[in-house]
């Protein structure tokens, strides 16, 4: 693993990329804004008193693409073939923004796709903070770029987890116990585990990278039941762990229908599992442990 962007002696340097041929270039990220729904409404109605936020927002991303050099200081201006930004409005209060950046260049154009969305993001928060100043900007990332010599990179291939624990509780209400291992049934859950049954949440996963949305406060008087679902796994984003995606646990095959609760619970589980538990069902059976892989099959 080399740091391009550093010589020999630790100093930044911009890349001499003067050797290298012109290919075709191609980028994609992402990110997310996430609001009060209440905010997004105004959105949809533009009732937003600055005006229309997604034209705005597209043009910023545009704009800001194109100066990325002016930015990010080691970057090469680049002439760019086209930029493009589309925005999901999403159930709960979130915008989802994805640019595409294309380029015949001799160097990629990442850093001009992640800008954009950067940019168009920013703007959002912008226009729409008279509303609310507790607007967030988060998980801006690259999904996929084209060209030059790495190759194809695809952000959700190759990605590998692990099971930490794996708990039940014999009665609903009741907080789990880590069983350390158990038997995921087809079409019903974890055995032994009062909320497995023939419903949309057989199956009940916490990714422990969801702790750091916890405030700090809230997380220091938590204890390990009050985020205790069926797997506690690891090592696998946040973003990944989308609806509908299908994971290899153990010699299990589990699929997510539904992200959060639905609701708010009290105490520090408004924090974590209310809205960032992963519900699904398990589509194929079999054994689970501690320590197992989890794998991301799409």
């Amino acid at each position: 693993m080399e740091l391009t962007h550093l010589d020999e002696e630790g100093r930044a340097r911009m890349v001499d990329v003067s050797s290298k041929p012109v290919t075709a270039r191609r980028a994609v990220a992402e990110g997310k804004v996430v609001m009060d729904p209440r905010i997004l409404d105004l959105l949809r109605e533009g009732k937003v008193a600055k005006g229309d936020v997604l034209t705005v927002a597209k043009v910023a991303g545009v704009m800001a693409a194109k100066r990325t050099a002016d930015i990010v200081p080691l970057c090469h201006p680049l002439s760019l073939s086209e930029v493009d930004l589309s925005f999901a409005l999403l159930d709960g209060g979130t915008i989802e923004i994805r640019s595409t950046v294309k380029a015949n260049e001799r160097t990629g154009v990442e850093m001009e796709a992640l800008v954009a969305v950067s940019a168009a993001a920013l703007t959002v928060y912008d226009m729409c903070k008279a509303a609310s100043k507790r607007i967030t900007i988060t998980g801006i990332r690259l999904l996929e770029k084209e060209g030059g010599r790495s190759g194809h990179f695809i952000a959700s291939e190759g990605i590998k987890g692990e099971v930490v624990a794996v708990n039940i509780s014999e009665k609903k209400e009741v907080p789990k116990r880590n069983v350390r291992e158990g038997y995921l049934k087809e079409g019903w859950g974890l055995e032994g585990d009062a909320h497995a049954g023939e419903w949309e949440r057989q199956i009940s996963l916490f990714p422990l990278e969801a702790m750091a949305l916890v405030p700090e406060e809230v997380r220091k008087e938590m204890t390990e039941e009050e985020y205790s679902e069926n797997l506690t796994i690891q090592g696998i984003p946040l973003e990944e762990l989308r609806v509908g995606r299908r994971l290899r646990i153990g010699e299990a095959l589990v699929e997510i229908l539904q992200i959060g609760k639905g609701k708010l619970e009290g105490r520090g589980r408004p924090w974590i599992v209310s809205r960032e538990g992963r519900f699904g069902r398990v589509l194929e059976g079999g054994k689970v442990k501690v320590g197992d892989e989890v794998e991301l099959l799409g």
